[in-house]
């Protein structure tokens, strides 16, 4: 269960970016001589970090955790099937660079691009992803995100089913204050008010 509780809080960042998104649309803009939304990966920035954990089979939050503890619920036909429509698509090759490119490899340095993207360009994750693999990385990693982001939401939606929990889960309650040291001497937590 605790696999299922770690998947449904990182699917609501998911849902968050998602809705995000979609009340923010791109500008379609001219960069290096090609169309392209401007700010395409400040958009999918704040989407790719909970994508990409959904996506590691090792993480807490992992799709495939949720899914195997989830395993014999009733309700996960179309779920499951939308999994392995993802997964065949990553498993999938694309021609780009003069060579047949694993989708799933695109998807991984997409997301790392995105999660990492510091517009000072500290870390230049974008530009090695453009340099690699071209701006048709862009798309295609656009693409597989938001389709992956569409079966963790369904995911999601059938372990509040089986949780016995609302799809839209409330706030976690604000952590209270720790209580003052008891080494520490009265005057000084006087200076500190």
């Amino acid at each position: 269960m605790e696999a299922l509780r770690s998947f449904r809080r990182n699917a609501v960042h998911v849902r968050q970016a998602v809705a995000f998104m979609a009340q923010e649309p791109g500008h379609v803009g001219v960069e290096r001589g090609y169309l392209q939304g401007a700010g395409l990966v400040e958009r999918y920035k704040r989407l790719s970090i909970p994508v990409r954990r959904a996506l590691n089979p090792t993480d807490r939050a992992s799709f495939a955790q949720a899914l195997e503890a989830l395993a014999g619920s009733d309700g996960l036909a179309r779920t499951t099937a939308a999994w392995n429509a993802l997964q065949d698509e990553l498993d999938s090759t694309v021609g780009l660079g003069g060579g047949k490119v694993p989708r799933r490899q695109i998807l991984g340095d997409w997301l790392n691009a995105a999660a990492f993207y510091d517009t000072l360009e500290r870390d230049r994750a974008y530009d090695r992803l453009i340099d690699q693999w071209g701006t048709a990385a862009e798309g295609i990693g656009a693409q597989l995100t938001e389709q992956a982001a569409e079966v963790i939401i369904q995911l999601d939606e059938a372990a509040a089913a089986a949780l016995g929990e609302p799809v839209i889960l409330p706030p976690p309650p604000k952590t209270p204050p720790p209580p003052p040291d008891p080494d520490e001497k009265w005057w000084k937590r006087l200076l500190r008010i």
